[in-house]
């Protein structure tokens, strides 16, 4: 009776290990399906994150693909054709008004403008008459100075040294005189050896001269000057072979 009950109580405990090794099955299954799905959510999400990474670059290209289609260039160069004509026909239009202004106003136009060059010519003319006016006033004066020399020269023979340096300073400044009067286009007459000439010369004697031929000037008794060769400052003072 006693072996009996321990084999009963035997064969339970080993109904209730079996019960429980099949109790703790289920539960490493849903440990296994539970890692399974965790797995695959897990890879699900790494391709949305890539997807969604390469959403934006996708976008990105998109404007330039708009810019570079075809459809797109093919209006930008309507619309510039359409503005380079719009251009041309406002510059008819702006050639076509300027013909009727000339048309209408044409010769008054002219006329103004040739009265304006003809001021402009009688401006630029006095003025240059005022520049030769000044001009041939202030050599007349500074002849007289030049005279002064011309007689100190003439009357002063210097002997020492010291009189001699004195002489060169006043020729020097003479020299300086004429130098600026040949800038200004101011130039001597021409006398002694040509023909008299009324126009330059003054004739203050005749004399008879084995060197000259009759009509010629012989001598000369004052330096004349002239102005851009041709407008008189002074007669020269000559004397004339007879």
């Amino acid at each position: 009776m006693d072996n009996k009950l321990l084999a009963l109580f035997l064969i339970c405990a080993s109904l209730s290990v079996s019960i429980e090794g099949f109790a703790i099955r289920p539960n490493s299954l849903n440990v296994a399906v539970f890692t399974r799905q965790s797995s695959t959510c897990m890879f699900a999400e790494e391709a949305d994150e890539e997807a969604s990474s390469e959403e934006p670059a996708a976008k990105d290209d998109a404007p330039d693909d708009i810019l570079n289609s075809p459809a797109f260039l093919q209006r930008k160069l309507d619309v510039l054709k359409s503005d380079i004509a719009k251009v041309e026909e406002d510059i008819e239009k702006a050639k076509a008004q300027v013909e009727e202004g000339k048309a209408e106003w044409g010769q008054q136009l002219d006329d103004l403008e040739g009265e304006f060059e003809s001021i402009q010519d009688r401006f630029s003319r006095q003025g240059k008459q005022g520049d030769e006016v000044a001009t041939i006033d202030v050599a007349r004066k500074m002849l007289e100075v030049l005279d002064n020399y011309d007689r100190a020269f003439a009357a002063i023979n210097a002997e020492t040294d010291e009189e001699k340096a004195i002489e060169a300073q006043y020729q020097a400044v003479y020299d300086r005189i004429l130098t600026i009067f040949t800038d200004l286009g101011i130039t001597e007459v021409e006398t002694v050896g040509i023909e008299f000439d009324y126009e330059y010369h003054q004739a203050v004697m005749q004399r008879p001269s084995d060197e000259y031929e009759e009509g010629i000037v012989c001598e000369e008794l004052q330096k004349g000057y002239i102005y851009n060769k041709e407008k008189l400052i002074r007669a020269a003072m000559v004397s004339v072979a007879a």
